[in-house]
């Protein structure tokens, strides 16, 4: 009972004082320091009053420890941080500074901790440069100290060829103490990650005999190298910047290996981008043959062209020729790597020749992909194959995919087939007009902007035009709708499509004649339009714009003279034959009215323009034909200064009168 008498009245009194101490620490720490030894006698007061909120925790020895403010741990008795050297050394990371995911301290975080505690921003540059020279020094522990200094030094050079203002002479220079440095060692460093940006660096700005040197060391890795995620670029540099027989040199190595290839994420697109731009007819047979089987992996022949000509000599072999092209297929559709021109030209083989189950289960798989198939020649035949031989839930599935992308498919310059063979082969023309066909109006300037915009319009206007469409590919659509399952009668799907667009295109001719008039193409389609309905209002436009004396067109960056343009004078005579066997809302009528002086002056000098009168007036009736007459006759003279063949013609035409 003394003693604990003893130690209340202690406690009451005040802890004894204690021989000081000396530390290096701030106010706030000795205050912190102080705070802690206030609540270390507390908790002895409430030890001996029967407190057990203390009694798990052992006691701490202070003997020998030093006072570290910047200590991190959450134990609270650590606080104040005391410790030595040996038990810092002893237990790395548990106290000062916070280690990292290695186990090492992380200085640059203690700094910013310290930075935050004084109420100071960190100077971020300094930290940078920090962490650059740690790197630094890992990497020379990692590797020998004169492979570190040769990367080293590479990066730096190359780092040097590739700025804009470094003089030619320079760059040559370094580029072949580069190649010295690197010669024999490409290999190796081929396939990093750091060294491989170097010979990227190399095979673009280098002499064409260092190309040849480091492509022919290459060589032998370039199917690793397809297959890498960092040497896939040296690759695609030596397709770009090197000769073509370094080129091809390339693809042969790649003989052997095309399915394997083709099947890689990352090898797909580097060897497509080689069979595309690169490849020569022959190169690209022989790679669509490894498709065909094993038997051609190792050996060519020249006489197969298609998949059908695999087994022409051997028809025995086509069933297991079939599946083997099959399953190959079926890996790539399984990778989502069919927007490969190589694939989809094997694709197209196939899908000619296999038997009709295995049609059906292709296009029911490749129907939710029709967009991304649709971005080559050979991929487009395969998508209006599925529209034409597709069945009706394929035909929705199309449609509900070609909604999202109409615009940009109707720019494509093979997509744009697609919308083509939807038009000419659905029958279902609510849904076509609902899905495709509104979209088009709503953006139809954006759409006939584009050439290949202006022919999906040109169809739905007037469908198989031979001013518009190459015979072949009416053709080609013509056999393929023979072989589908429609069944309505194809001039009403015309009419009931024809009657979505046509009215938008009249009202944006009668608002905006000059952007219809501006080129050959834009004026093909109007004349399509005036050719199924036409209108006085239309005509007055477009007979302002005609009649004008500065009417110029944009050709190939250059303003020319729209009636001394050849595109623009051959639709002038197609627009003014339409008047033929018409009375009434005639283009000859309409420009008795806006023909003027200005317009004849300009007009007569050239040859086309007189025949373009010319034209006007043997294409409509003798009343309107005289009062064009009668306004030429006025400038006789002028034309009989001309020399052209259309101006004597012209001459003789007026005199008769």
């Amino acid at each position: 009972m003394l003693k604990t008498k003893r130690k209340n009245a202690e406690v009451d009194a005040g802890s004894p004082k204690k021989k000081k101490v000396q530390f290096n620490e701030s106010k706030d720490d000795h205050k912190e320091y102080k705070s802690f030894k206030t609540k270390k006698n507390a908790g002895k007061v409430n030890q001996e009053n029967g407190s057990s909120n203390f009694n798990k925790k052992p006691k701490k020895d202070f003997k020998n420890n030093k006072y570290d403010p910047k200590s991190k741990t959450g134990d609270k008795e650590n606080k104040v941080g005391f410790k030595t050297k040996s038990n810092f050394a002893q237990n790395k990371g548990k106290f000062g500074k916070a280690p990292n995911a290695k186990g090492k301290p992380n200085f640059a975080k203690d700094k910013f901790s310290k930075a935050q505690e004084q109420g100071e921003k960190p100077v971020w540059s300094e930290m940078k440069k920090e962490k650059k020279n740690l790197r630094l020094i890992r990497r020379k522990a990692k590797a020998t100290a004169e492979i570190f200094e040769i990367s080293h030094k590479a990066k730096l050079l190359s780092a040097q060829i590739q700025r804009k203002v470094v003089k030619q002479e320079f760059r040559m220079k370094a580029c072949k103490e580069l190649h010295c440095m690197l010669k024999g060692q490409y290999k190796s460093i081929a396939l990093t990650h750091d060294l491989s940006r170097v010979i990227q660096v190399l095979l673009k700005h280098s002499p064409e005999d260092i190309k040849n040197e480091i492509t022919e060391e290459l060589l032998d890795i370039m199917v690793q190298m397809m297959q890498s995620k960092y040497a896939q670029h040296a690759v695609k540099r030596i397709m770009k910047y090197g000769t073509d027989f370094i080129r091809h040199e390339v693809i042969k190595k790649l003989f052997g290996h095309i399915v394997s290839l083709a099947t890689h994420n990352i090898s797909a697109p580097v060897l497509d981008y080689a069979y595309g731009e690169f490849a020569t007819k022959k190169e690209k047979l022989h790679m669509q043959q490894e498709f065909y089987g094993d038997l051609y992996k190792n050996s060519k022949d020249d006489k197969i062209k298609t998949l059908s000509d695999a087994y022409k000599d051997t028809p025995e072999m086509k069933v297991a020729i079939l599946q083997a092209c099959k399953a190959n297929i079926q890996k790539i559709l399984d990778k989502n790597l069919h927007d490969s021109e190589l694939f989809q030209t094997v694709l197209y083989n196939y899908i000619c020749e296999c038997t009709a189950e295995d049609k059906a289960e292709l296009i029911s798989t490749l129907s939710p992909l029709i967009v991304p198939i649709s971005n080559s020649l050979p991929g487009v035949n395969v998508a209006s194959i599925c529209v034409w031989q597709g069945t009706n839930k394929d035909k929705k599935t199309i449609m509900k995919v070609v909604k999202e992308h109409v615009v940009s498919l109707s720019k494509h310059k093979t997509a744009y087939r697609l919308l083509i063979t939807i038009f000419d082969a659905v029958d279902d023309t609510v849904l076509v007009k609902k899905a495709i066909v509104s979209t088009l109006a709503s953006n139809l300037k954006d759409v006939a902007k584009d050439h290949w915009g202006k022919m999906v319009l040109h169809w739905l206007v007037k469908p198989k035009d031979p001013q518009a469409f190459h015979p072949s590919f009416i053709k080609f659509l013509e056999d393929g709708a023979k072989s589908g399952s429609s069944k309505k009668d194809a001039d009403l799907r015309v009419s009931e499509l024809r009657e979505a667009i046509l009215p938008v295109l009249k009202q944006d001719m009668e608002a905006d004649a000059d952007f219809w008039l501006s080129s050959k193409t834009n004026f093909l389609l109007t004349i399509a339009v005036l050719s199924i309905e036409t209108s006085k209002a239309i005509l007055e436009s477009l007979a302002k714009v005609i009649c004008q004396s500065n009417w110029v067109i944009n050709l190939d960056g250059k303003e020319v003279l729209a009636i001394e343009d050849a595109g623009i004078h051959m639709c002038l005579k197609k627009l003014a034959a339409l008047d033929k066997d018409k009375t009434e809302g005639t283009l000859g009528e309409v420009m008795c009215e806006y023909l003027n002086d200005e317009a004849f002056n300009v007009w007569i000098p050239t040859n086309r323009g007189c025949f373009f009168l010319l034209k006007l007036i043997e294409n409509n009736e003798e009343k309107i034909a005289n009062k064009l007459i009668k306004k030429i006759k006025a400038h006789t003279s002028l034309i009989k200064q001309q020399t052209s063949e259309g101006a004597k013609l012209l001459l003789q035409k007026v005199q008769k009168k």
